[in-house]
């Protein structure tokens, strides 16, 4: 292998040892806000559960909002259609 090739494989191999500590690093700040067990005797997920946890968590979020969002419109049209209170 020629010196110039051996650079460039060297060039390559930096560059995804790299991006790979970058997404190892994102994948742990991932973790970190996921709601999971942590302790010294479960394991630390791993890169397809984290991801697999984090869009689950997502779904179960967005479905809790739309649940709020109906509540609030509900809520607001039953305040609406209710007749003023009289002030005596």
């Amino acid at each position: 292998m020629a010196s110039s090739e051996a650079g460039v494989r060297l060039s390559i191999n930096l560059r995804e040892r790299c991006r790979m500590h970058d997404l190892n690093e994102a994948l742990d700040d991932l973790r970190a806000v996921l709601p999971y067990a942590r302790g010294g005797s479960v394991r630390k997920l791993s890169k397809i559960a984290t991801l697999l946890l984090a869009k689950n968590h997502i779904i179960m979020q967005a479905k809790a909002i739309e649940e709020l969002r109906q509540l609030v419109v509900s809520l607001r049209t039953q305040l609406e259609s209710k007749p003023p209170a009289s002030d005596e």
